[in-house]
């Protein structure tokens, strides 16, 4: 008996890591239903905009996100599975210009709190919050949903906390996509000490006051707003933004029907 509790101990273990890492051979991959599309294209204006190749492409990624990492819902929390998608649209549309969206290494599970929850491990309450040594986003529904009820405010928790996720992920790969997003944030940095651009970036208005609070955080304010108002991003932080369009080779308001280096055929 003593023996076999310990054999269902391991293979359990094995069975639970596998699964964690988004590696299980036998998880199905849950399609998008006409109910899934009609939210996507209700909450992300540029979902509708997508070319026929890219739509394809990104609807494959969000599949595989929704299905293969790990939610879990602490509290009573309405309309999990709207949420799933939301969450998943959120990471796969700042992703779709880099070949590895996966983010294995940097994100293993999303956790989701009805509203503001305590965080044992900074010891305050926390709208949102990255963990990097657990591999864990940690968001609120309800802010959840505030972000995308209003589009343009540059207010939007889940691709905050996704793009601290991205940054991790990219910090620790050799690739050459993430080589190529390490200089984006050292030319970002560049820009910041120079003279006098801080102060403008701090008398713009633009960039919310928490993302001066170090490098990390200015990075994912500023994907909030390269992805929520681009158009006012280019015309007064042009040389920004093109730092951000190439570390995410994606440009939000000129979307081309393929994506450089792809063939007609994309695989993701």
């Amino acid at each position: 008996m003593a023996l076999a509790f310990l054999l269902f101990q391991v293979l359990y273990m094995v069975y639970y890591t596998i699964g964690l890492y988004a590696l299980n051979p036998f998880v199905r991959t849950k399609l998008l239903s006409a109910k899934d599309r009609r939210l996507l294209e209700d909450n992300f204006a540029i979902y509708s905009e997508l070319p026929i190749s890219l739509r394809e492409k990104c609807d494959k990624r969000i599949m595989w996100f929704r299905s293969r990492k790990k939610f879990v819902f602490y509290g009573r929390v309405d309309e999990k599975e709207e949420l799933k998608l939301l969450l998943s649209a959120s990471a796969i549309l700042m992703t779709l210009g880099l070949k590895d969206y996966k983010m294995r290494r940097s994100l293993l599970r999303i956790i989701v709190y009805p509203s503001k929850y305590y965080s044992r491990i900074n010891r305050r309450h926390h709208l949102g919050e990255y963990n990097p040594r657990f591999k864990t986003v940690i968001v609120s529904a309800d802010t959840i949903w505030e972000g995308f009820r209003i589009s343009d405010d540059n207010l939007n928790l889940a691709l905050h906390e996704f793009a601290h996720a991205l940054s991790f992920e990219m910090i620790r790969k050799s690739s050459w996509e993430a080589r190529k997003f390490r200089v984006g944030l050292k030319k970002i940095k560049e820009i910041f000490l120079r003279e006098g651009y801080a102060q403008k970036l701090a008398d713009s208005n633009y960039f919310r006051e928490y993302g001066m609070t170090n490098l990390q955080e200015f990075f994912s304010v500023a994907v909030e707003n390269y992805a929520e108002t681009p158009q006012k991003f280019l015309a007064d932080f042009p040389e920004l933004y093109a730092i951000i369009q190439k570390m995410l080779n994606f440009d939000f308001q000129v979307i081309p029907e393929q994506l450089p280096g792809e063939i007609a055929t994309i695989e993701s």
